[in-house]
C-alpha cells in the first residue's frame, strides 16, 4: 500500500497546472510507488477524464478520480464544496484507510522529494502546513486586512502562524470524527478564505509548520526582503535559496499562473518545459478522447 496519498482538486480550468504538479512531483520522488494520487473533481466531462487517465497511466503511479457531485449527492453542503473546490475539508472523513494524506494546490512545481515531509512530521500533530507569505507581506496584509481577519474573525492568537492551503499534510489517525464533521459545519461561518480559514481555526494548536521552502509563491518571488514582516524575513531568504515547492497560482486568482510564469528564473522555465510536454501529449490524444475508437477507424480509411 502507498505510504502517502496526494490529494488535488481538478476542474476544467486547471487541468494543465494539475498535471504539471503531478509530473514534477513524481519526477522528484525517490520511489513514486510510495505515492497514490487522488483527484477530486467537480464533475468534469468524460473526454477530459479520459485525457487525464491517458496522461497519468504512463506514470506508473496509482491514481483515482473522485467525482465530488456524485459522492456528495444529497449532502447539504454539496454545491458550495463542489463550486469552490473545497475538497481539503473532506479529507479527514473520506480517507478512512489512510494515515497520511497530503493536499497539494494546483499550480505547484515540486522541486524536492515530498515524501521527506513524513520524516519531519511529529506524529502527535494533526496537521502539517507552511506559513502563508501573503499574510506576512506587509502590503497585502494592509490592503486586505489579513491580520485583522485572522485575529478577529478566525480567532487566531498568533496570526503570524497563519498557514496556506497550498500544502496540507493531514494525520488522519490524530483527527477525531467530530473534528472531521466540524470542518464542514464551519462553512456556515462564511469566512472569506473558506477551507483555509476553517483549517487554521481548527488546527492551529495541533500544527506543525514545515520550512518556508516548501511553499514559495512565485508572485512574491522577487519582492524585497523588507516587504515582509520582520519575523518572516529570514525564512523567506532561506526558502528562496533552497526552493522545494514553487507555487505559481495567485492567492487572489488561483487559476491565474501567468504572473509567476512571466519571470525569467529557472523555476518558471522548468514549469513551462513540463507544461509543453503535457500539452503535446494532450494534443496527440485529443482526437481519440473526443471521438473515441471511431477516430482510429476513420483514420485508417
Amino acid at each position: 500500500m502507498p505510504h502517502l496519498t496526494i490529494a488535488m482538486g481538478l476542474s476544467e480550468t486547471n487541468l494543465i497546472p494539475v498535471l504539471v504538479s503531478i509530473k514534477s512531483l513524481l519526477a522528484t520522488t525517490r520511489n513514486p510507488h510510495d505515492l497514490a494520487i487522488a483527484l477530486f473533481h467537480d464533475g468534469i466531462a468524460s473526454p477530459m477524464a479520459s485525457m487525464v487517465k491517458h496522461v497519468l497511466s504512463s506514470c506508473g503511479t496509482a491514481f483515482t478520480l473522485i467525482d465530488m457531485p456524485r459522492i456528495l449527492s444529497g449532502f447539504a453542503y454539496k454545491d458550495i464544496i463542489c463550486d469552490e473546490m473545497l475538497y481539503p475539508l473532506l479529507i479527514p472523513q473520506y480517507f478512512t484507510s489512510r494515515t497520511f494524506v497530503l493536499s497539494l494546490g494546483a499550480g505547484a512545481l515540486v522541486r524536492d522529494d515530498i515524501t521527506t515531509l513524513l520524516e519531519q512530521f511529529p506524529t502527535e500533530k494533526k496537521l502539517g502546513a507552511v506559513r502563508c507569505l501573503y499574510h506576512a507581506h506587509k502590503q497585502h496584509d494592509a490592503f486586505y486586512g489579513l491580520t485583522r481577519e485572522a485575529e478577529q474573525d478566525i480567532g487566531l492568537t498568533q496570526p503570524e502562524r497563519y498557514f496556506s492551503r497550498n500544502l496540507l499534510l493531514f494525520n488522519r489517525n490524530a483527527i477525531s470524527t467530530m473534528e472531521g464533521q466540524t470542518c464542514i459545519q464551519l462553512l456556515d461561518k462564511g469566512w472569506r478564505a473558506r477551507d483555509e480559514a476553517i483549517l487554521n481555526h481548527l488546527f492551529q494548536q495541533e500544527l506543525h509548520l514545515f520550512p518556508q521552502s516548501w511553499n514559495i509563491p512565485m508572485e512574491l518571488f522577487t519582492e524585497p526582503e523588507d516587504s515582509f514582516i520582520p519575523s518572516a524575513r529570514q525564512a523567506v531568504t532561506e526558502g528562496r535559496k533552497d526552493v522545494k515547492i514553487c507555487q505559481f497560482s495567485s492567492s487572489l486568482h488561483p487559476n491565474r499562473i501567468d504572473i509567476g510564469l512571466n519571470q525569467t528564473n529557472n523555476h518558471a522555465q522548468d514549469y513551462k518545459a513540463i507544461a509543453r510536454t503535457i500539452m503535446h501529449a494532450m494534443a496527440d490524444y485529443a482526437p481519440q478522447a473526443l471521438c473515441g475508437p471511431m477516430w482510429d477507424t476513420m483514420s485508417a480509411i
